[in-house]
């Protein structure tokens, strides 16, 4: 995966907070992952295969709010 954020130019590859990790019956890993934007994005990956961002949302307008004590974006 090289792909960057279309709101910050964050990359994708590198995810900034991991929200929540899933297991399917098929061994499929769907997370929800925050990119540095505050963006969500849904991923999944099949097993042995590659990661695919299935959606994207908006980043949020204040970083602050999220609760993990970032009040600015990180440097990269």
């Amino acid at each position: 995966m090289d792909n960057l954020c279309p709101h910050c130019g964050w990359p994708d590859a590198e995810p900034y907070q991991v929200i929540s990790r899933r297991l399917t019956r098929d061994s499929t890993q769907l997370s929800w992952v925050r990119c540095a934007c505050g963006s969500l994005q849904m991923r999944q990956q099949p097993r042995g295969g590659e990661v695919s961002v299935l959606t994207r949302g908006r980043p949020t307008s204040d970083m602050s709010n999220l609760g993990n004590g970032h009040s600015e974006l990180p440097s990269h």
